[in-house]
C-alpha cells in the first residue's frame, strides 16, 4: 500500500510539472503579445520579440539539456531554470524599452525553453522505471493550458495583460518547488560523465537523427496555424467566440490521445503513431482552406488529436527507446532544436505565402508534413 501511495504522489508531482509549465506557457503564448501591444510596440517589433524564443531554442536547448544530463541534476536544472526565468518575467512586467525587452526575452528563453524537454525526459524515465503512464501525466499540461487561456480571456475583460505575467511568475515558482520535491531517477544518481554530448554514439545514430528530423518537420509545420488560423477563421465569417472554441476543441482532442496513449502505443507503436499523425496532418492542412463553415472547422480541429497528439507522443516514446535514460534530456532537446528550425523557416515562408494567397500557407504545412512522413519511411528501427 505504501508503494502504491508513493507512486500516486510521484505521478501527481510529474503531472504538476506539466500543469505548471503549460499554465505559464499559455499566458506567454496567448497574452504576452497583448502586453507588448499595450506598451506600444509596433507589429514588426512584436513579431520580432515573439520569434525570439524559437530562434534561441535552436541553439540553447541542446546545450542546456546536455549540461543538465552531464551533471546528473535533471530535477535541479528544472528548478534553477524556472527560478531564473520567473525572475526575468518579473523584470519584464516593468520594462517598456524595445532593446531591454529584446535582451530579457533572449536571456529568459535560454533557461525557459529547455524546461519542457527536461520534463519529458524525467517523466518518461518514471514511465520506464516505475510503470507510470506518461500520456496521462502529460494530459494535465494540456488541461492546464485550456484553463489558463480561459482565465486570461476572463481577466482581460477588466484587467491588464501585464498582470497575467505575474501568473507566469507564480506558476514557475511552483514548478521549481515540485522539481526539487520529486525523487531522483536512476539516471540522476549515476556518476557525472565527462563525455561530450556530441561524441555520444547513440545521439549520432542515423535512425535517431531521422526520427528527430521527422518530428521537427511534422510539429514545425504548425507555424502557419499559430500565426494565421484565428485570422483566417475570422475572415471567413466564423465568430470571435467560436474561434476560441475551435482552439479549445483541438486541445481537448489532444488530451484524449494523451489519456489513451498506451492503447494507441500498443496497437500502433511509436513509428505507427508518428506516421498516422503525419497523415492526419496532411489531410488537415490540405482541407483547411475549405473549412469555411463552423461544422467543417470543428471536424478539422478534431484532427489535432493526430497531427499533434499522436506525433508528439510517438516522438517522445521513440527517442526514449533509441536513447539511454542518462541522455534522454539531451535527446529531447535535439527534437526541440529541429522543431525550432522548421518552425522558424516555415513561419517566415508561410507569412509571405499567406499574403499571396491564404491557402498557400496551409499547403506549405501539408508539404512539410509530407516530407516528415517520407523521412519516417527511411527509419528501419520501427518500435
Amino acid at each position: 500500500m505504501g508503494k502504491t501511495s508513493n507512486l500516486f504522489w510521484i505521478a501527481t508531482g510529474v503531472s504538476g510539472l506539466f500543469a505548471t509549465f503549460n499554465f505559464a506557457n499559455a499566458f506567454f503564448i496567448a497574452y504576452f503579445p497583448l502586453f507588448l501591444k499595450d506598451i506600444e510596440f509596433t507589429s514588426v517589433q512584436i513579431a520580432m520579440v515573439i520569434a525570439l524564443p524559437n530562434i534561441v531554442r535552436i541553439f540553447a536547448t541542446p546545450v542546456m539539456t546536455s549540461i543538465s544530463d552531464r551533471s546528473g541534476r535533471r530535477r535541479h536544472s528544472m528548478a534553477l531554470f524556472s527560478i531564473i526565468a520567473l525572475a526575468s518575467f518579473w523584470v519584464l512586467v516593468y520594462s517598456s524599452e524595445y532593446w531591454t525587452v529584446i535582451g530579457l526575452v533572449v536571456f529568459l528563453s535560454v533557461f525557459y525553453v529547455p524546461i519542457q524537454p527536461l520534463q519529458d525526459a524525467y517523466a518518461y524515465e518514471t514511465d520506464h522505471t516505475l510503470g507510470l503512464n506518461y500520456g496521462r501525466m502529460r494530459s494535465w499540461g494540456s488541461i492546464s493550458f485550456v484553463v489558463a487561456t480561459l482565465i486570461g480571456g476572463w481577466y482581460l475583460s477588466f484587467g491588464a495583460a501585464a498582470d497575467l505575467l505575474f501568473l507566469i511568475v507564480g506558476s514557475l515558482a511552483l514548478l521549481a518547488l515540485l522539481a526539487v520535491l520529486l525523487p531522483g531517477m536512476p539516471s540522476e544518481s549515476r556518476r557525472t560523465t565527462r563525455e561530450s554530448v556530441w561524441s555520444a554514439k547513440e545521439l549520432r545514430d542515423p535512425q535517431f537523427l531521422l526520427v528527430v528530423l521527422a518530428g521537427g518537420l511534422l510539429l514545425g509545420s504548425f507555424s502557419a496555424l499559430y500565426a494565421f488560423a484565428s485570422i483566417y477563421w475570422l475572415s471567413v465569417g466564423i465568430s470571435d467566440g467560436m474561434v476560441g472554441g475551435l482552439w479549445a476543441i483541438g486541445t481537448i482532442a489532444e488530451i484524449g490521445i494523451f489519456v489513451w496513449g498506451n492503447f494507441f502505443m500498443r496497437h500502433l507503436g511509436a513509428w505507427g503513431m508518428m506516421v498516422t499523425g503525419g497523415v492526419a496532418s496532411i489531410i488537415r492542412w490540405m482541407l483547411f482552406p475549405f473549412a469555411t463553415e463552423t461544422w467543417s472547422a470543428v471536424l478539422l480541429q478534431l484532427l489535432h488529436a493526430g497531427s499533434f497528439g499522436m506525433v508528439f507522443l510517438g516522438m517522445v516514446a521513440y527517442t526514449s527507446k533509441l536513447v539511454s535514460s542518462e541522455r534522454l534530456g539531451t535527446a529531447q532537446g535535439l527534437t526541440q532544436t529541429a522543431f525550432g528550425v522548421v518552425m522558424g523557416v516555415s513561419g517566415i515562408a508561410s507569412g509571405w505565402l499567406y499574403e499571396v494567397e491564404q491557402a498557400y500557407a496551409f499547403y506549405l504545412m501539408a508539404g512539410t508534413c509530407c516530407a516528415g512522413v517520407l523521412t519516417l519511411m527511411f527509419v528501419t528501427k520501427r518500435v
